[in-house]
């Protein structure tokens, strides 16, 4: 059987584009298979038309061209990567916002017979180019379609305090930004700054082509086809000058808020129980009567918790155990009882360096315990001694700086999920093996999703009613701000699709109340972790050092 091929084409202004869509077009041609059979660009000195708006509009203009300067859109040059490729220059046709290609432009690109066009350039297509090549244009719209079409990207999701940006990788139709979608992703608005917000955007999705094209080449033909959007969203346009100063005064204030914050308060964590198995979370209004631990000491926190029960039926919880002054984690144990007495905690894993999330499976009669160690860069397996007072090392799972691993077997086969730097809350990734011991291998189509409302594990995966659940962070307006629990309809070595059925907290009227973000199944109990924040006199002084010196390094490295 012959092997499939991708003929893909570019549609570019030119040899310079923006670093985002460089690195589109490298991800998308290194994909074994694909191969770049055209390259179109307008004749060469061929200037678009001047903004009808430009003179309303002109401050944003001027602002953008020289004060606006985010990494991903600075030019870069693409030539190299298209050596050796035909390249056509063909000059549209304009008609309002929309261009279209003659026929006999038209003739030339079919010619080299692309099976897909990648859109770097141009405007507004419409016409025959778009039924061109079996699989369509794709084409990258910077926001979420149902909400925001037109632009720019980042700006009016700021102006409306939404604190979630989306982006799409769609199938050019007539209408605009209204086409079939491939791909689609939410990332943190930074409300702050929207060169941040954007760069993120731009270069995150740049991954979208490669991962569609990957499946192409698995003889997948409907990846190319995308759910049709339905959306009525207003069209947005540059904002007028009026409304860019307005714009300019809210990020200066949210900035001054955000530092404001990010120096006076710190968050504290707590855990808590739930005497009823994790299913009844899926219930529509769930019994959320927690009870939480004793306060933790004002120097630290207890997050991440998950429990296992020793032959006595004693309940033991593991947890991050954070303490301030030394800024990293350790794993700690437990013991609650029903009285809400706890004896001293004891530290079960140590290593110098951070430690959280200390993620329980029992498997073959062992209890074992994978943490998150990403700063060491690798997931490592843990078994509870016989002694249940250390963890005791066995292997490690994967190379990778995994945040928040989750292991659990589904239909006779081991996976492991979790994000990667440096969108920790956004990028879910996943491996897989035929046992625990592995050999571990990555998910064809990593990252799996890119959602900061519900990707980054959040706790135990649980069957119910034969279906598999599995509970994610919702960090859009903050972090760990709540649990979305999401039904998996997809999982194999080369598939994957889920949806969010519930979210759940945070839980409010209780101390802990401005954030969840685990819940963690141990039969019939189930635990949770809370937040709030707090400002503690002999604790202020230190934070506020860690956290300037923190801000100095990242502005260090910009």
């Amino acid at each position: 059987m012959a092997e499939l091929e991708l003929r893909v084409g570019v549609l570019a202004n030119g040899p310079a584009v923006q670093r985002w869509q460089r690195l589109a077009l490298e991800q998308l041609l290194a994909v074994p298979g694909v191969r770049p059979v055209v390259w179109v660009t307008p004749p060469d000195g061929q200037e678009p038309d001047p903004p009808k708006d430009r003179w309303r509009t002109a401050l944003y203009r001027r602002w953008r061209r020289t004060r606006f300067d985010p990494p991903a859109m600075r030019p870069e040059r693409i030539d190299d990567l298209l050596a050796g490729v035909p390249r056509l220059r063909c000059e549209v046709q304009r008609k309002g916002h929309a261009e279209r290609f003659d026929a006999e432009d038209l003739e030339a690109i079919a010619a080299h017979g692309p099976d897909v066009l990648l859109r770097l350039g141009f405007g507004i297509l419409k016409g025959g180019i778009l039924d061109l090549p079996r699989h369509g244009v794709w084409s990258f719209h910077h926001g979420d379609e149902e909400k925001y079409r037109g632009g720019p990207p980042g700006f009016w999701e700021i102006m409306q305090g939404d604190p979630v940006t989306g982006a799409v990788l769609q199938r050019l139709t007539e209408r605009l930004d209204g086409g079939r979608i491939l791909r689609k992703g939410w990332f943190n608005t930074i409300d702050h700054s929207l060169a941040e917000t954007v760069d993120t955007v731009l270069t995150h999705s740049a991954v979208w082509p490669a991962q569609v094209a990957r499946e192409l080449l698995m003889g997948r033909n409907e990846a190319a086809e995308g759910v049709a959007s339905t959306t009525n969203a207003p069209l947005y346009r540059y904002p007028t000058n009026r409304v860019f100063l307005d714009f300019l005064l809210r990020q200066a204030r949210n900035k001054a808020r955000f530092h404001r914050r990010e120096l006076q308060e710190h968050e504290q964590w707590n855990i808590g129980l739930l005497h009823q198995p994790i299913s009844e979370l899926l219930k529509e209004k769930p019994n959320l009567n927690v009870r939480w631990l004793p306060d933790p000491a004002p120097d630290a926190f207890r997050a991440d918790p998950f429990g296992y029960r020793t032959a006595d039926g004693q309940l033991n919880v593991l947890y991050e155990k954070y303490q301030y002054a030394q800024g990293i984690g350790d794993i700690s144990r437990v013991r609650p009882k029903r009285d809400n007495v706890l004896k001293r905690s004891r530290t079960m894993l140590t290593t110098g360096s951070h430690l959280s999330y200390p993620y329980v499976l029992e498997h073959d009669g062992a209890v074992y315990v994978v943490p998150e160690s990403a700063a060491s860069g690798r997931v490592d397996l843990f078994r509870v001694n016989e002694a249940n007072d250390a963890l005791e090392h066995v292997r490690t799972l994967v190379e990778e700086p995994v945040y928040d691993p989750t292991v659990f077997k589904w239909q006779g086969r081991w996976w492991l999920f979790g994000t990667l730097a440096p969108l920790t809350n956004v990028a879910l990734h996943a491996w897989h093996a035929p046992s625990l011991e592995g050999p571990w291998e990555p998910h064809a189509l990593n990252p799996l999703k890119l959602d900061v409302r519900s990707a980054r594990p959040g706790g135990t995966p649980f069957v119910h009613e034969g279906r598999l659940y599995r509970p994610a962070q919702d960090s859009a307006s903050t972090y760990g701000h709540r649990i979305a629990i999401n039904e998996v309809l997809e999982l194999s070595p080369d598939r994957f699709s889920e949806q969010v059925v519930r979210v759940v907290g945070p839980l409010s009227g209780t101390a802990f109340n401005a954030g969840l973000h685990t819940v963690s199944a141990v039969g019939d109990v189930t635990l949770v972790d809370g937040k709030r924040f707090v400002n503690v006199d002999e604790q202020r002084k230190r934070v506020r050092t860690r956290k300037l010196e923190r801000l100095k390094q990242r502005k260090r490295s910009k």
